[in-house]
């Protein structure tokens, strides 16, 4: 038994989602929707807001990660010392 889940596409400039997993959740829905498709040309009115939507979904998760290395890395030098 699988569940399905639907993700929304917000778009740009509309905030960003407060937990990690939901921006990554976003951001790979975006890319399933950017994937070449043979049958269709591509419109670009569609895509730009698509890809300024990711760039900030992945500054924010690069961002998340980012900020949980930090806190390791000091966790491992008061451990260290």
């Amino acid at each position: 038994m699988s569940t399905t889940t639907t993700v929304t596409i917000h778009p740009p400039g509309s905030g960003l989602p407060a937990r990690w997993a939901d921006a990554f959740g976003e951001l790979q829905a975006i890319a399933e929707k950017l994937k070449p498709n043979a049958n269709k040309v591509p419109d670009v009115d569609e895509i730009e807001p698509l890809v300024r939507r990711a760039r900030e979904l992945a500054d924010h998760c690069e961002a998340r990660i980012a900020a949980v290395k930090a806190v390791l890395d000091q966790d491992g030098r008061q451990t260290e010392g």
